[in-house]
């Protein structure tokens, strides 16, 4: 036993098979979690069984896969719906969170690559992965609410040998981080919504196709930033809606009914708002279809109001628990 361990809670390692795992107690524990190579969870009172929303034996081989040659993690949590936390991911999702001490060689949409070559998307019980890898300096330094739920409420898949994983003793100023969020949502939801509006005056007024091409795809990048910032307190490193609907796609199961690809319809709005952010710019030759234009402008708008609705439910989320402290 390691010499910072509580002798009540010491458990030996061992793989996440269903037969020996139950849903951990949602409460914030105070003690320090024991390290190990896959997790084990504490068992919850008999009298009060908790059915379990994931496949554990699932959840393990994505923690081997990752970790078999391909990343060196401190830790992995897994948070959100599915571990009966804080809601994250609207559609049914792994959310989890990888720390990692240095710069991995891939990043979360390899990471991706890699899980769908190693697990098909046929063969798992929950299609979609949800995963955000973070540098361990990130983590400690940086206090946000998407961490605070992850790290308070999400369940410890694995953990390295060397790191001792330890729980959130104190919430983080949830005022502020309402007040930090709020003034991202106001400043580019209203950008978006006015870039929305210039739109459709130069579609619909002056027949300016390459205007309102241009304007279509900023408001989309807009509102993306702003679903972004309002969910994990950080800017997006990107400004392709391709990418950033692909890492925020499963917060919101409308965003993908807009957005995503079905095997009856080829929905390409998004490959279509990319070439407008550079083509509109500098292509002397640009052109597009109206009746085209009008479809992608139309989703953007619908974009737009969901946007504003979840983004909206966040907030009053973090003003609600910055009103009980």
């Amino acid at each position: 036993m390691e010499p910072n361990q509580n002798p009540v809670q010491e458990q030996p390692a061992q793989p996440i098979t269903p037969e020996n795992t139950h849903a951990e107690q949602r409460s914030v524990p105070s003690v320090e979690q024991p390290t190990g190579q896959l997790a084990p969870k504490p068992e919850s009172h008999p009298e009060q069984p908790t059915k379990m929303l994931y496949n554990s034996a699932e959840a393990a081989r994505i923690v081997q896969t990752l970790t078999d040659g391909y990343f060196d993690p401190e830790y992995i949590l897994l948070f959100g719906n599915l571990v009966g936390g804080t809601c994250h991911s609207d559609a049914v999702a792994y959310d989890l969170l990888m720390v990692v001490r240095e710069t991995p060689e891939y990043d979360w949409m390899r990471a991706k690559r890699i899980l769908r070559y190693r697990m098909p998307v046929k063969h798992r019980d929950i299609a979609y992965i949800n995963l955000y890898i973070m540098p361990l300096n990130y983590v400690e330094s940086n206090k946000t609410p998407f961490l605070y739920f992850a790290h308070s409420e999400g369940e410890l898949l694995y953990c390295s040998d060397h790191y001792h994983f330890r729980r959130p003793k104190h919430s983080i100023d949830f005022a502020k981080a309402y007040a930090d969020a709020k003034l991202h949502y106001d400043t580019f939801r209203i950008l978006g919504n006015e870039l929305i509006e210039q739109a459709q005056e130069a579609l619909s007024e002056s027949r300016n196709i390459r205007l309102a091409a241009l304007f279509s795809a900023q408001a989309a990048v807009y509102f993306y930033h702003t679903l972004y910032y309002v969910y994990h307190g950080i800017e997006f490193d990107s400004h392709d809606p391709v990418v950033m609907h692909d890492r925020m796609r499963t917060l919101s199961t409308k965003l993908m009914l807009i957005f995503d690809d079905t095997h009856i319809e080829r929905i390409f709005t998004l490959p279509c708002l990319k070439k407008f952010l550079v083509k509109a710019r500098y292509d002397l030759g640009f052109d597009v279809a109206p009746q085209e234009l009008e479809m992608h402008l139309q989703r953007v708008e619908k974009m737009g109001d969901i946007i504003e609705n979840y983004a909206g439910l966040r907030l009053e989320l973090y003003k609600e628990l910055s009103e009980r402290q």
